[in-house]
């Protein structure tokens, strides 16, 4: 958008904000809240908690923009925000978790966290799609930090690899690093299945 047609720069609404105009910040949410939104999700894997990641990373973005210094790019820092907001969650879901599955571990029922809809009537093939995405979740949930957080926002974001280590604050070298070992990983995980559907 040129500023000759009277449309807001992005520095503009920066300014802007900084200045206590809260339309702008409306504005710059509007901007970049849909990839943040699923970028949270991809992280946290539930609608209602993306959403709360994503209300909890607008706050932070709005009481910090005064110390955005335009090193990089606004949204980088946002998603590097939302990045953090999810991880914070992550931590303390896994506490709650924790408390949970040790009060429950008698009875040896395990919950699946994926709802996948019967479109097939093939039983045995929708009993291996379920047996598959459930293996892959539990996969990307296994990897390491860095590899998940990579493989998520790379795979499940579409961000590229200067995005993605601006917004972790690493090399690109280092990013490549984590999505050749995150795939290498998942790739040995579900080996299986890719040999059951043919390669």
């Amino acid at each position: 958008m040129s500023p000759e047609f009277g449309a807001p720069t992005e520095l503009s609404l920066i300014e802007d904000v900084k200045s206590g105009r809260r339309a702008s910040f409306d504005i710059l949410v509007a901007l970049y809240q849909h990839k943040g939104f699923g970028i949270a999700y991809n992280l946290v894997g539930n609608i209602e908690d993306a959403k709360d990641v994503l209300q909890e990373a607008c706050i932070k973005m709005y009481l910090n923009i005064k110390a955005f210094e335009g090193r990089a790019k606004l949204s980088t820092w946002f998603y590097r925000i939302v990045v953090n907001c999810a991880l914070d969650f992550l931590r303390m879901r896994k506490r709650a978790n924790r408390v949970w599955v040790e009060a429950d571990s008698g009875n040896g029922d395990k919950q699946a966290n994926l709802e996948v809809p019967d479109v097939s009537f093939d039983p045995a093939r929708l009993r291996l799609a379920k047996e598959f995405a459930q293996k892959l979740e539990e996969g990307v949930s296994a990897l390491s930090r860095m590899q998940r957080l990579c493989f998520v926002l790379r795979h499940e974001n579409s961000l590229d690899i200067r995005e993605i280590a601006q917004t972790l604050k690493c090399r690109p070298a280092t990013v490549k690093v984590h999505l050749f070992r995150a795939a290498e990983n998942l790739r040995r995980l579900l080996s299986r299945y890719v040999d059951v559907e043919g390669g």
